[in-house]
């Protein structure tokens, strides 16, 4: 897999586990600690993230990393 499809793969992961918590861009970025912008171009998959990121996304939503990366829980 490339990585682009990686990170699509991902933020299409991250946007429904957000819209399952009914979470506005705005209301993620507060409990994360990262702009909604940022969450927007991680969604799109436009924007890689760190591991940093990724385990404060994971940790906010109870999931694992590796959830997140793959679709495997």
């Amino acid at each position: 897999m490339k990585d682009e499809d990686l990170y699509i793969q991902a933020g299409i992961r991250i946007q429904k586990l957000r819209e399952s918590y009914h979470l506005t861009r705005e209301e993620m970025s507060e409990l994360v600690g990262i702009s909604s912008k940022f969450i927007y171009e991680i969604e799109l998959g436009r924007k890689g993230f760190s591991a940093s990121v990724l385990y404060k996304i994971a940790t906010a939503f109870g999931v694992d990393c590796d959830y997140i990366l793959s679709g495997k829980e």
